[in-house]
Formats: structure tokens, C-alpha cells, sequence
């Protein structure tokens, strides 16, 4: 048969096009699981008796669990670096998050994860929190790379009216923060929590698979809501919560527990779906909790020191882990080498098959998590030019400078942690749950043993001192830790070390020359006051002037 060269050329194409679709549809699917203001002690694979988190638990049994993740101590900051790979000083992201009535958003000029995986034939989703600009419509996320959006744009909201409130100079403002997509969602009327698990459930149950998924689900849990009423979990999960001794503790525990029980829903409909076996999992917090003061949300990172809006570890040292079902027949389910919230978008694109950007600050980290191995990862940074302080972790010391409010910085959570009787049982609480029966179904056999993890997890200070040392800059005084021996931070090494605090001061020094400044929060623009748009928070740049 003769064929002409323009037969040749379409079947060139065809070819070619068969093998785009095929290679798009093989790529694993990713599901981003993102809890808000969790610490450090509000998981029990971490050891904690007190709050049960078996579906998150079984994850880090099975998969690997990064035990030395770390994030920016704030959620805008911390998300701006998850999403482009590069530390949020970088992008003039760090500091203070966004407040509802600020022109300030991640720059429009970065390509984002949810852009990168378009590229490659992704279908991207994004349920829960965005909270990295929304005074203009193109900071929106299905303007940023999201096919879809389904929840708050701003920081918190409540978790049965979804209104988000502030205090301005002219009183209290709220509004409704709730969206789908462009619309504002009048309609739902569940705990947001489970509002938040249906709309995953359904993405994935509704996914059609000639593209792989990209799921981002950003929970409000457990970020306190407004002031007037920061705790809430439906009044049946509280009351299984009565071995926890401190009442505000309890419907924290409640929250986390709705949360976990999210985390099972996911991955049930992944199985049932059929392609939970070609899914990568990853968990994380966006920063630590907050123990006390504004926004206090009754989180413990115990016995780690500070908390949210801090750069010691308890603000930016969290939970996080990484699941595929390959990952479960490394033998090895806990990683201790460094990895940093920017490190997600090389290390997630080089899962999937494809290469890393150039020029950013995130390194790719999968080969070392798979085989095992050392973290690439060294240089961590915190820097926050809004409240005046900084920090660096190179190898095993920690060096900071400047000033840190004085009650983010202490040991806290401890006095939280009362537990009355026995408990759970933490055998029971694991085979009763969703993931457990999900793993039997692809033949992981998850055997009691395997929860070695959580004493390996279980942090231990010999003492935690009230002598604490504090950077301060008028005085010319840093702190250094050796944060492998002493993860409490309770010993200052920086008289007996003067070599490494030149060392450190000097590469720090560099990074901050990196810095694009901060400006300062604009807390009450008038045009974004939910008043003048129907007592909602939206869009106020594009829209007319009132």
C-alpha cells in the first residue's frame, strides 16, 4: 500500500500523540494533604497518647515519615514557599500572613506547583485555604494554575458560617469567606471540615483518568476560628474526648480527630477509585501551633521550644510525611535528613517523571527519601524583616538574631497534656481504622511492630530550663543551638563555638541581602470592607469604587 508523506506525517502524529496521552495518564497522581496551625505533639505517631491520629499515623507507618521537616513559621509565608519552591523572603512573602483587607499577594511573575503539573497534563484541584492573595481576581487560584476552587481565600473561618472576622481601627468587620470557584457558596451548611472531605471524596470519586490528579486539600482544621468562638468540633466528638483533662485541649482534639478522619476518607476513595496504588500521598502542617496568645488554638508542639510566629523549633519544625505504596517496600518508614516546604515542587516533580525548575530555592530531595539516604537539603532559613529576626540551620547548629516576642519562644504545651484514667488504646484505635482496612485490600501488612517510627519520633529534652536564651539585637546578642543534641534549644553554644557563629553570621548575612522588603500589613484598605460586597470578602481592586 502506498502511503503519501502526508499519510506518514498524521500517522507520525497520531503515534506521538498516543504516547503524550500515555505517558500523562502512567504519571502518579498527587494528593496534598495540608493541616493548619498543628504542632509538633498533636499527632500520636509523634507519641502523644492523648490525641489519637491513626489514619495520618498509618501513613507514616507505611509510608515515610520526615522527621525533620521544616516550614516558615507564619501560613502565608510557609504556603508561598510551598508553592514556588523558593523561601518566602525571596518573594517579599515573609512576615505576617496576609490580613483580608491587603493588596499583597504571591507574586504574579512565579510559576507555581499547580502550573508546573498543568504542564504536564495534570488536573489540578484545590479544596480548603489559599490564603496567598485575593484583593484582585488574578491572585485567585484558578487564575494561578487550579482548575478548580472550593473553599476560604483568606486565613480562617468559622467552622459552621465560614465568616471570617478582624479588628480594624473602625471596629470589628466580618464577612463570608466561602467560595466555588468565582461564586460565593451561600448554600453548604455543614462543619467545614466534612464539607471540605465530601468535596475531595467526590474530585477523585468524579476524576477521569486520561489525566493524572493533582489534589491539594487545605484544611481549616484545627486553625482556631473567630474570637468569639476559636474551638469547635461537633458536640458527639467532643464527648469522646473526655479522657483529655483540659477542657479546651478536649475540643481541640475533636477538631484534630474530624481532620484524621478526613485523611481516611481521601484515601478510601483513592482505593475504591483503583488508583490509590499509582497515588503519591504527602502530608504536612503549615506551620506549628499556637499554644497561647492571639489565635490560640490549644495546639502543643511539646517539648519543642516556641510556637507559631517564632523561629524556634516548635514554629517551624513540624509534622509531615511522604506515601506511595512503592515507598512502603523500602524498609525503611522514617527519613531524619533536613527537607524544607520548598523543597516540595522539585522533589514532587522528579516523583512524577519530570525535571525540576532552575533557579529556585528548593532542592530535589526523592532520590535521598526513597534510598534512604542523606538529605541534600543542608541551609535553612527564617527571616522576617516585619518583626525583626532571623535564623539559620546548617548542618547540626541553629543560629539566631535579632528579636522574638518573648511568649512565642518558650517551652509550652506541657500543662495541656493531661490525660484522665488510661486513654484510647493505641493498638485498638490503629486497627479501627479506615487506612488500616484500606492497606489489607492493596496487601500492605501492617504488623504492631511497625509503629517503631513513634519512639524513634518521640523527642526526649533531659531538662527544659528557664534560662533561655533570646537574640537580642540592641545588645548584640545571638543564640546557638546544636539542634541535633539539643532539640529543646535550651543550651546556648555561642560562647563555646565563636568560630561556628562567625561561620553562620557570614552565610546568613548573604541570604539577607536576598531579601525583597516587607512592606508593612495594610490591615483596613475601606474598599475591601465586606459592608460595600454584600457582607462578603472578595475581590475589591477590579471591582468599581464604592
Amino acid at each position: 500500500m502506498y502511503f503519501s508523506r502526508l499519510h506518514w506525517l498524521l500517522l507520525i502524529l497520531n503515534i506521538s500523540a498516543i504516547a503524550i496521552s500515555d505517558a500523562k495518564s502512567n504519571r502518579p497522581n498527587i494528593v496534598l494533604i495540608i493541616a493548619d496551625d498543628m504542632g509538633w505533639n498533636d499527632v500520636s505517631f509523634h507519641g502523644s497518647d492523648q490525641i489519637m491520629t491513626p489514619n495520618i499515623d498509618l501513613l507514616a507507618y507505611s509510608g515515610v515519615a520526615l522527621e525533620r521537616y521544616y516550614t516558615h513559621c507564619v501560613c502565608t509565608p510557609s504556603r508561598s514557599a510551598l508553592y514556588t519552591g523558593k523561601f518566602a523572603h525571596a518573594l517579599g512573602m515573609q512576615g505576617y500572613p496576609l490580613t483580608n483587607g491587603e493588596d499583597r499577594a504571591l507574586p504574579l511573575t512565579e510559576k507555581i506547583l499547580p502550573q508546573y503539573l498543568k504542564d504536564l497534563g495534570y488536573a489540578t484541584h484545590l479544596v480548603g485555604k489559599w490564603h496567598v492573595g485575593h484583593s484582585r481576581n488574578e491572585y485567585l487560584p484558578t487564575f494561578r494554575g487550579f482548575d478548580t476552587h472550593f473553599g476560604h481565600r483568606c486565613g480562617y473561618i468559622d467552622y459552621y458560617e465560614y465568616t471570617s472576622e478582624e479588628t480594624w481601627p473602625i471596629g470589628d468587620v466580618a464577612g463570608l469567606d466561602f467560595y466555588r470557584n468565582m461564586t460565593v457558596d451561600w448554600e453548604s451548611n455543614k462543619y467545614v471540615t466534612d464539607l471540605y472531605s465530601e468535596e475531595a471524596v467526590s474530585i477523585i470519586k468524579n476524576h477521569k483518568e486520561a489525566n493524572p490528579l493533582f489534589l491539594t486539600v487545605a484544611h481549616n482544621a484545627p486553625h482556631s476560628g473567630n474570637a468569639g468562638a476559636p474551638l469547635q468540633a461537633p458536640a458527639e466528638e467532643v464527648r469522646k474526648m473526655r479522657h483529655v483533662e483540659s477542657p479546651e485541649r478536649r475540643i481541640f482534639a475533636a477538631m484534630v480527630k474530624k481532620l484524621d478522619d478526613s485523611v481516611g476518607d481521601i484515601v478510601k476513595a483513592l482505593l475504591e477509585k483503583g488508583i490509590l496504588e499509582n497515588t503519591i500521598i504527602a502530608f504536612v502542617s503549615d506551620n506549628g501551633g499556637m499554644t497561647s496568645g492571639s489565635y490560640l488554638n490549644y495546639a502543643s508542639n511539646w517539648p519543642l521550644r516556641g510556637l507559631k510566629m517564632s523561629p524556634f523549633e516548635g514554629g517551624i519544625r513540624v509534622n509531615g510525611l511522604i506515601w506511595s505504596k512503592n515507598l512502603s517496600n523500602s524498609g525503611s518508614h522514617s527519613w531524619s535528613g533536613y527537607m524544607h516546604a520548598v523543597d516540595w515542587v522539585p522533589t514532587l516533580l522528579k516523583a512524577v517523571g519530570a525535571e525540576p525548575p532552575p533557579n529556585i530555592d528548593g532542592v530535589d530531595l526523592w532520590e535521598s527519601i526513597t534510598a534512604n539516604t542523606n538529605s541534600k537539603r543542608d541551609l535553612i532559613f527564617e527571616i522576617d524583616d516585619y518583626s525583626g529576626f532571623a535564623s539559620i540551620i546548617s548542618g547540626d547548629y541553629k543560629l539566631l538574631t535579632g528579636k522574638i516576642e518573648y511568649s512565642f519562644g518558650t517551652h509550652q504545651g506541657q500543662s495541656i497534656s493531661g490525660i484522665i484514667g488510661s486513654g484510647p488504646s493505641y493498638k485498638d484505635t490503629l486497627i479501627k481504622s479506615t487506612v488500616y482496612s484500606v492497606l489489607k485490600e492493596i496487601d500492605i501488612d501492617f504488623k504492631m511492630k511497625d509503629t517503631k517510627v513513634r519512639d524513634q519520633s518521640k523527642i526526649n529534652c533531659s531538662k527544659v530550663s528557664d534560662d533561655l536564651c533570646f537574640p537580642d539585637k540592641e545588645n548584640e546578642k545571638i543564640c546557638l543551638f546544636n539542634i541535633k543534641e539539643d532539640p529543646c534549644e535550651t543550651q546556648d553554644l555561642s560562647a563555646t563555638y565563636p568560630h561556628i557563629v562567625k561561620i553562620m553570621k557570614e552565610r546568613l548575612q548573604k541570604e539577607l541581602q536576598r531579601t525583597i522588603p516587607r512592606t508593612i500589613p495594610y490591615y483596613s484598605d475601606p474598599r475591601a470592607a465586606p459592608a460595600l460586597h454584600n457582607f462578603t470578602w472578595t475581590t475589591w481592586i477590579n471591582n468599581p469604587e464604592p
